[in-house]
């Protein structure tokens, strides 16, 4: 009898211990991916997330309010391996942190890239009105500080992983993203058809003058007042895309997978 109970007392014993190591293997704080691989910063140490017990999910407009408020997109990106290393996750982190403090429900997205070791990362929000919600604060060189930083990530599992400025994102749809892409792209070649005209303009005219009244001056002015038309129309249609369409740091990457920590 005393060895069956001693049996049963050590069976115990082993259960114990088993379950307080299986909770001690992983910390709630941190981001694990594939089940066992800790997230970390820039700096090699673990990211941890910080929630608030009484945090909320917030209508887009005060989603848009906190992010546009908060200053993380204006610090820099610093590679790993360089001093004051800051990177994607550090980013997502520090979002992450400042909203459940404000009281905002808050969460990571972890995105494995299609032929890259090397993912990204982002912060989603489930909001009241307009549905889940992709942030993406990732600031680009210390150099290239900015508000426009803060972007709203567009996601299609396969596709091109893509941004676009807090304020310009008028939807949140994919085809979204895709149809201002494709005008921003329109806008860059009618830059670049125009400054290439401007040449050819500047040098059939340089130095010559043309006389009144004459045929050829008047297919020149008429020449130079269509350019100015042309400059205002990409100058009208620039200020509609904002100052250029975001992708990932460092281009264009397409999304393999995501996985998401609330």
């Amino acid at each position: 009898m005393k060895r069956i109970i001693f049996s049963i007392l050590l069976i115990g014993l082993v259960l114990l211990l088993a379950s307080s190591v299986a909770g001690c293997a992983r910390n709630p704080l941190y981001v694990y991916r594939n089940g066992n691989i800790i997230e970390t910063g820039g700096d090699g140490k673990p990211i941890e997330l910080i929630n608030n017990p009484d945090a909320t999910n917030p209508t887009y407009a005060e989603l848009v309010a906190f992010i546009k408020a908060d200053a993380t997109d204006t610090k820099g990106y610093v590679e790993r391996g360089l001093e004051g290393a800051y990177v994607c996750s550090d980013f997502v982190e520090d979002v992450h942190n400042n909203a459940e403090k404000a009281g905002i429900r808050a969460a990571w997205v972890g995105m494995n890239v299609e032929g890259e070791d090397e993912g990204h990362a982002i912060n989603a929000f489930e909001t009241t009105d307009r549905g889940l919600v992709y942030i993406d604060c990732t600031g680009g060189k210390p150099s290239a500080k900015s508000k426009l930083w803060d972007t709203v990530a567009y996601i299609e599992i396969g596709q091109e992983y893509g941004r676009i400025e807090i304020d310009k994102a008028k939807s949140l749809s994919y085809s979204f993203y895709e149809e201002y892409k494709q005008k921003w792209q329109e806008h860059e070649k009618l830059k670049s058809d125009f400054n290439e005209e401007v040449a050819r303009y500047n040098q059939e005219t340089r130095g010559k003058v043309y006389s009144k009244g004459s045929p050829e001056r008047a297919r020149i002015e008429a020449w130079k007042a269509e350019l100015e038309e042309k400059k205002q129309a990409i100058a009208e249609l620039g200020k509609e895309l904002s100052r250029f369409w975001l992708e990932a740091p460092g281009g264009a990457i397409v999304v393999k997978d995501t996985y998401m920590r609330w």
